[in-house]
């Protein structure tokens, strides 16, 4: 188990030679950004990625983490190892959601506190990405990096 300073909960072990499936980490500081891209990391490398898929995984980890942080305040980041093909991250918040969402997925309007890849630059980065967003409700991004790169998968 592993453990943040501000009590953040994250279900599941790193153990050499063993990923568990799910790992939930609270998303309130600067400091969750950096654990929550350690965990996938991690896990990213326990699972078999190689070291672009890792980066790829880690940067969209991230910035999704980011934008909880600037943006929402305060949400959760969940890393799910889908066995044998792939992980899927999932960023949840119940922050001011985004109004112009199809001008930021085009990339027509940049941000100036993330990463500079903004939610188009993870679109890019993974194999599958979708998000819902509400205005005064929340966000929420799924987005998952196969292990056979680009590859579609499908979750049974």
């Amino acid at each position: 188990m592993i453990k943040c300073c501000r009590k953040n909960i994250i279900i599941g072990n790193i153990r050499k030679g063993t990923v568990e499936n799910l790992y939930r980490i609270v998303i309130e500081c600067e400091d969750d950004v950096y654990l929550a891209s350690s965990i996938g990391k991690r896990v990213a490398e326990e699972f078999g990625f190689n070291k672009s898929q890792q980066t790829k995984l880690v940067v969209a980890i991230m910035e999704l983490t980011r934008n909880i942080v600037y943006y929402a305040k305060k949400g959760e980041l969940y890393i799910k190892v889908i066995p044998d093909k792939g992980i899927e991250i999932i960023a949840v918040d119940q922050g001011p959601g985004i109004p112009n969402l199809k001008q930021v997925l085009n990339s027509e309007i940049r941000s100036k506190t993330g990463l500079g890849l903004g939610l188009s630059g993870v679109k890019r980065l993974m194999d599958e990405f979708e998000i819902t967003s509400t205005v005064n409700v929340g966000t929420k991004v799924r987005a998952v990096k196969w292990l056979n790169e680009g590859k579609a998968n499908h979750i049974e």
